[in-house]
């Protein structure tokens, strides 16, 4: 039964689902740039039961679009440059210096969000766990560059060498 999995999935499969997913991604993201504040009013509304025009209620919205819009554009970024390096990986183009490109430009905007949702984290707390997720994403995606990067330069050499 495993066995049968394993064959039915594969590398072409995967990059296809991650591709998609990505997609999926852009999705949400647009529809998080419409709805975000709504889906704020409903959450802190319902859930925390807050006066729908009070004042807390206003100033949650206005840090919400404070961190969100800004953090978006850097999430747009973020996914054209995943879906360049998708659509690269699918063509067989893994070791090449755009692909190192395209996760250096990942990396700094995961840390811009950091910056971003660090300076939300002082009005609202739980924006500090995205600080330190964003953070910490940032800093593999810099380990990962590096690798590639390292990976890009000993196969440039082996191509002068043969």
């Amino acid at each position: 039964m495993v066995l049968e999995v394993n064959i039915m999935w594969n590398r072409k499969r995967s990059v296809k689902l991650s591709i998609a997913v990505c997609f999926i991604f852009v999705a949400i993201l647009t529809a998080c740039l419409f709805f975000g504040p709504l889906a704020v009013k409903f959450w802190f509304g319902v859930y925390r039961g807050w006066n729908e025009n009070g004042s807390a209620m206003k100033d949650m919205i206005t840090l919400f679009s404070t961190a969100f819009y800004p953090s978006s554009v850097f999430g747009y970024i973020t996914l054209y440059c995943l879906l360049k390096l998708l659509f690269n990986i699918k063509n067989d183009k893994i070791f090449i210096t755009s692909n190192v490109k395209y996760l250096r430009i990942i990396s700094w905007c995961c840390f811009a969000v950091a910056i971003i949702t660090f300076v939300g984290g002082i009005f609202y707390i739980p924006f500090s766990c995205i600080s330190v997720a964003a953070a910490f994403v940032g800093l593999m995606l810099r380990v990962v560059k590096n690798v590639m990067q390292n990976a890009v330069e000993i196969k440039q050499e082996n191509e002068l060498t043969i």
